[in-house]
């Protein structure tokens, strides 16, 4: 199976400051670059719960050569790795992993579940929990990057590249909000190329998940995100993050697919 795409390869590097149903439409149209709502979570509690992220027993790292030095709380789609058996283990623990993650919050909303709301609220038709061969997806997931050691080479996401099942046809775009716990003073920093990779690009990411960084041209964007800001992006389109120094960079994360605004938005990881 693949996704529908009907909108064009590249964006404008106009970057919205705010959520809202336009700039949330202008993005999956990719009439923007980017959504950057600086302060979207409060600090305090974004870095109290970096902390348990970093600490948290469930704490491990994907699986491709590119992307082995990041840690991810609980298991995110893409290392189901179109494995019956992995596929049925991140379906089995995506409900528990949801309130897990969500009790890390307590008493206060998580920010993914922030967003969730918002996007069901904003966009025309609403918003969901992605459920794959009628199975929930986990969403929510905690990206963890370790000082100097981890970082994302220029790579970019694409659900049908994961699964083929029948929920995801049609897909028009894939979005992807971050919501950042922590954040080094020094790098960090969210790189978006705005364009999807060549066919050849592809190729080597699906490999291993990353282009070298001297193989393609300099962003376009870059931006260094402060805690507690929410960035939506197109992550079907080449981006990477640079590594930190000092301290651990800590982000709760959500894949959201868009068919169009006649059909509500999905979430997972």
């Amino acid at each position: 199976m693949t996704v529908t795409s009907q909108v064009v390869r590249s964006a404008t590097n106009k970057i919205a400051d705010e959520l809202t149903t336009e700039s949330l439409l202008q993005l999956a149209n990719r009439e923007i670059g980017a959504i950057h709502v600086r302060g979207y979570y409060p600090v305090d509690i974004a870095k109290e719960v970096a902390q348990k992220a970093i600490n948290h027993q469930a704490l491990g790292n994907y699986h491709k050569q590119h992307t082995s030095s990041v840690g991810r709380v609980y298991m995110p789609h893409i290392d189901t790795k179109w494995d019956t058996e992995l596929t049925k283990k991140y379906h089995d623990a995506a409900l528990p992993a949801i309130e897990d993650v969500r009790s890390m919050f307590h008493p206060y909303l998580s920010p993914i579940d922030r967003v969730r709301l918002q996007l069901q609220e904003l966009w025309p038709t609403g918003a969901n929990l992605l459920r794959l061969r009628g199975r929930a997806c986990f969403v929510g997931a905690f990206r963890v990057f370790q000082p100097t050691t981890s970082e994302f080479y220029p790579h970019n996401d694409a659900i049908d590249q994961e699964s083929d099942a029948p929920e995801i046809e049609g897909v028009l775009n894939q979005l992807v909000a971050n919501v950042y716990l922590q954040v080094p003073a020094e790098g960090g920093t969210l790189q978006l190329w705005l364009r999807e990779p060549t066919e050849e690009e592809t190729k080597v990411i699906l490999e291993v998940e990353g282009l070298e960084r001297d193989s393609v041209e300099a962003p376009v964007v870059e931006i260094h995100p402060d805690a507690g800001d929410l960035i939506i992006f197109s992550p079907r389109m080449l981006h990477a993050v640079t590594s930190g120094q000092g301290e651990h960079r800590v982000g709760a994360a959500a894949f959201i697919a868009s068919k169009g605004p006649q059909e509500p938005l999905l979430f997972w990881s």
